[in-house]
């Protein structure tokens, strides 16, 4: 196995050189460090993680957790982020929390068996707290997407669910649309109380009356979509829209929708958000709110490798833009 010392050798320098120099450290000329890290490559160096970590007190991974890493909201998060980790030299390491960082003690574990880095937490239950002061108690650097806190020490990344909200029911009433019920998600998730909020928003300034009776909570899955939509078409026939919290549910939507022998969007118009890869490929494809999934994994690993190189510091607050695709569900 090729060490250190041999790259040493072979470039006519000491260990130590070759050591700051793969690490990207002070006191090596730019052209020694990029002889070295060229015979490195040449000689297939891989250097020792377990060793790293002893001289370093550095792990080099990122610890990343999500309610449900299987959903399909977080392919693009997951591909943005091992993107810029693969350049930044960073691995990562992937855990549910099923939504609860504190029933799950998924923070702990990260944080005391794996020794991350740094960490990247997705998500909005508002039953999670305490767990940013931990954290910042650490001083483990963090992003958090889909949460926007107010803090000159917590990094964020979101974007503006309730005008996004706003803009799909909006479009709803300017087609035409004047009963138009909301499927809405966990509304424990900051996400699903903002979205709710930007429908009732649209609805009160277009004139149109509230009707508790119109929202039908979910838990951003497909199944609730369905029974969901079931259920309006029951209780609700004369409904002629609804704007569903995420495009998992409104799948399940467009089902209930075809089985109950009506046509979309002739007799009931249909509104998501995400833009998932499967909404341009539904039956019709799926008008939808486009959330930047992936820039949302770049951004929030650009943003945490900068700090851990110390580039950056905390405190950054980034809101992301949306945009209303419209296809032929609405």
């Amino acid at each position: 196995m090729v060490t250190i010392k041999d790259i040493a050798r072979r470039a006519g320098v000491s260990p130590s050189v070759v050591s700051r120099a793969l690490n990207n450290k002070y006191g090596v000329k730019e052209s020694t460090r990029q002889l070295i890290k060229t015979i490195a490559r040449e000689m297939n160096y891989y250097p020792n993680a377990a060793a790293r970590r002893l001289v370093t007190r550095k792990s080099d991974m990122i610890g990343v957790m999500m309610a449900d890493i299987s959903e399909p909201f977080y392919t693009q998060i997951i591909k943005g982020m091992e993107y810029v980790a693969s350049q930044a030299g960073y691995t990562l390491l992937f855990s549910n929390s099923y939504d609860n960082l504190k029933k799950t003690n998924v923070l702990q574990k990260m944080i005391i068996t794996e020794n991350v880095d740094g960490l990247v937490i997705v998500g909005s239950n508002r039953q999670d707290t305490g767990f940013t002061d931990l954290l910042l108690e650490k001083k483990i650097p963090f992003v958090l997407i889909e949460r926007n806190i107010q803090h000159e020490k917590v990094n964020c990344i979101w974007i503006d669910n309730k005008k996004a909200a706003y803009t799909a029911t909006k479009f709803l009433i300017e087609k035409g649309h004047r009963k138009i019920a909301h499927i809405a998600g966990n509304l424990k998730n900051q996400v699903a109380i903002d979205r709710l909020a930007g429908y009732e928003e649209a609805l009160k300034e277009s004139g149109l009356p509230k009707a508790d009776c119109l929202v039908f909570e979910g838990n951003f899955v497909c199944a609730d979509g369905y029974r969901a939509m079931q259920a309006i078409l029951s209780m609700h026939p004369d409904c002629t829209a609804v704007f569903v919290a995420n495009d998992s549910m409104a799948y399940g939507a467009l089902q209930a929708i075809h089985e109950a022998g009506l046509a979309v969007p002739k007799d009931i118009a249909v509104v998501g958000f995400d833009d998932l890869e499967f909404s341009a490929f539904t039956n019709p494809p799926l008008t939808t709110i486009r959330q930047p999934r992936y820039q949302m994994g770049k951004k929030s690993m650009q943003i945490l490798s900068k700090i851990l190189q110390g580039k950056e510091k905390n405190g950054i607050n980034l809101c992301l833009p949306f945009e209303l695709v419209v296809r032929n569900s609405a």
